[in-house]
């Protein structure tokens, strides 16, 4: 069987074809961890460090990650858990698989270039009725304290327009994350030379309650909570 770190070597030597038609070997899905191992492997120190022995983990100029635009189309998998069987389904036309997709963006992450200073951006969670399978942690995320730690599993996506994230709100009602990422964050960030950055944080991300408030008037009536990116220790 493959191993991680050849599965590692692999997904990265296909990531510069991602333009190309070049798909990788049905090998590399067939023999790649599990999800749960994927997951894990995020926070294991030791596999990092054979990844970085081997040449993998450079640093770099790169301010986002490859595929910055298609995680979300794969973070439901990481949010509601996956079967095998689709997590080595071939995504859209990349020629990688959701298991390969995770597996070069975990690396890509640890290669970014730190920021250079304090970014603002914002995230919305339209609000959930009762009935709807997300809403046991959409209540969760809702009654946060101030001092309380938020794990996304997925890699969320925020904005620093603050207009297009409450256009994700429903009907002006749920969560508005006002986001603080640190000086020295390694997240994949476009749109630096324009109006407006889109920011991807990598999965498993956590995030610190710093302050929370209801806003409640004529048109709006949505909880707005101050995250604070924690950067991970090993970064």
């Amino acid at each position: 069987m493959i191993s991680k770190l050849s599965l590692a070597k692999n997904v990265m030597a296909y990531a510069g074809k991602l333009g190309s038609q070049i798909k990788p070997s049905s090998s590399i899905a067939q023999h790649s961890p599990s999800l749960k191992t994927l997951q894990k492997d995020t926070f294991c120190h030791q596999y990092w460090q054979q990844i970085k022995s081997e040449g993998l983990l450079k640093n770099s100029n790169q301010t986002s990650v490859k595929l910055h635009g298609y995680l979300n189309g794969i973070n439901h998998h990481l949010v509601t858990g996956a079967s095998s069987k689709n997590m080595d389904k071939e995504f859209m036309s990349l020629g990688l698989t959701p298991r390969d997709m995770i597996t070069l963006t975990d690396i890509e992450f640890k290669s970014l270039k730190p920021t250079t200073e304090t970014i603002h951006a914002f995230r919305s969670i339209g609000e959930k009725p009762d009935f709807f399978s997300e809403y046991k942690l959409y209540k969760k995320r809702l009654d946060i304290k101030k001092g309380e730690t938020i794990d996304m599993k997925e890699y969320a996506y925020a904005t620093s327009d603050i207009d297009y994230a409450r256009g994700y709100l429903t009907n002006n009602k749920g969560i508005l994350y006002d986001i603080e990422i640190p000086k020295g964050s390694k997240v994949s960030v476009t749109g630096a030379n324009t109006a407006t950055n889109e920011v991807v944080f990598p999965r498993s991300s956590k995030f610190e309650c710093v302050g929370k408030e209801h806003v409640k008037n004529a048109n709006n009536d949505y909880v707005k909570v101050n995250l604070k990116y924690i950067v991970p220790q090993d970064i």
